[in-house]
């Protein structure tokens, strides 16, 4: 199975981990894709991405063409459905992000809703955290030292 193409540019030292765990942080914010966000930030070229995507088969996002807006139409307000179902449960559900350090202390590194959410800013903190740079990764207004570190808990409510 190949890697996710974000990782060849990685591997090719031309995006750092740092970046990547941003990138995916963004993309939960924006909704962007990752390849995207990496361009609009400058840390890679817009020519190595499009041939990332070539080599991947990943088509360019496209930007919708401007259409003509016609004149609005004089309609009777629309009235509001008579019953409104909420959301289901699980996607109003609430998680934190937290480091959990030897001590037992519990550093928030971010919140966000939804488990899908959860466990993907989960895997950009853990990348965040696995720096290969030897710098000490900067958390909940702090320094933290890695050796320091137990665990990447996603706790929800």
């Amino acid at each position: 199975m190949r890697p996710p193409p974000e990782a060849e540019l990685v591997e090719a030292g031309k995006l750092t981990m740092g970046q990547l765990a941003q990138a995916h942080r963004d993309r939960l914010e924006t909704g962007n894709q990752v390849l995207d966000i990496i361009v609009e930030r400058g840390w890679v070229p817009a020519q190595d991405v499009a041939e990332l995507r070539e080599a991947y088969g990943i088509a360019a996002p496209t930007v919708p063409a401007v259409q003509a807006v016609p004149e609005p139409v004089q309609t009777a307000p629309e009235s509001p459905p008579e019953t409104e179902h909420p959301p289901p449960a699980a996607a109003l559900e609430r998680f934190k992000i937290s480091i959990r350090l030897t001590n037992g202390d519990l550093i928030t590194a971010g919140e966000t809703d939804g488990a899908e959410k959860a466990a993907a800013l989960g895997h950009a903190v853990v990348a965040d955290l696995t720096q290969e740079n030897g710098e000490w990764p900067f958390f909940g207004g702090r320094f933290i030292n890695p050796e320091t570190i137990v665990s990447v808990d996603l706790l929800s409510g």
